[in-house]
C-alpha cells in the first residue's frame, strides 16, 4: 500500500518549486528564502488534523543526526523541497517542471538544505544543487549496495543487470 503524503508538505509545493528554481538558476550557489510563520487558518487546520505547526521537529532531532528543521512547519517545506526535486523538476518542455511524476526519482545532483534560526518573521531556510563531482560521489557511497548498481570496489551490486543476458 503506497504512503501518502505529509500534508503539511502538500501545502508548501508552490514555494518550494520556486525556491527550487531560483537555486537551479544559482548555479551551485545558495538560494534561500524565509518561512514566514503560519496563519491563524493554517494553525487551525493543523490543529484539526492533529498536528502542531509550531511544534518541534522531532524527526531528526531525536537522532541528533540530519537537518533539524526546528519546527513541524519549517519540515514540511523542507520535505515540499526534496519531493518536488526528485519527482517533478527537470522537463524543458514544461519551463523546467513535470506535468507528471516521475515514474523513478531524480537522482541526479546533489541537494543541499540548510536551515536558520526561528525568529519573529520566521525560518531562514536556503539551498544549492551540487552537480556531479564529490558531492555526488559521497551520496553514492553513503547508499546501500541494495540501491547501487556498483559496489566500492567496482563490483556489480543488487541493481546491476547484465544487458546480455536479456532476462529482462
Amino acid at each position: 500500500m503506497p504512503s501518502s503524503r505529509d500534508p503539511v508538505s502538500v501545502l508548501w509545493d508552490r514555494g518550494a518549486r520556486r525556491l527550487l528554481e531560483r537555486a537551479y538558476r544559482a548555479n551551485g550557489a545558495w538560494a534561500g528564502t524565509r518561512l514566514g510563520n503560519p496563519s491563524p487558518r493554517h494553525m487551525a487546520w493543523a490543529a484539526r488534523r492533529g498536528i502542531d505547526l509550531l511544534g518541534p521537529d522531532n524527526a531528526t532531532a531525536r537522532g541528533g543526526t540530519g537537518l533539524n528543521a526546528r519546527t513541524r512547519w519549517g519540515r514540511g517545506f523542507v520535505r515540499a523541497v526534496y519531493y518536488q526535486h526528485r519527482w517533478y523538476s527537470g522537463d524543458p518542455d514544461t519551463g523546467g517542471w513535470r506535468r507528471d511524476k516521475r515514474v523513478s526519482p531524480r537522482a541526479a545532483d546533489s541537494l543541499q538544505v540548510q536551515i536558520g534560526r526561528l525568529g519573529p518573521a520566521g525560518l531562514a531556510v536556503r539551498v544549492r544543487l551540487a552537480k556531479g563531482g564529490s558531492a555526488a560521489m559521497g551520496a553514492v557511497k553513503r547508499m546501500p549496495d541494495s540501491r547501487r548498481i556498483y559496489s566500492d570496489d567496482g563490483r556489480p551490486a543488487a541493481r546491476w543487470a547484465d544487458p546480455s543476458k536479456r532476462d529482462w
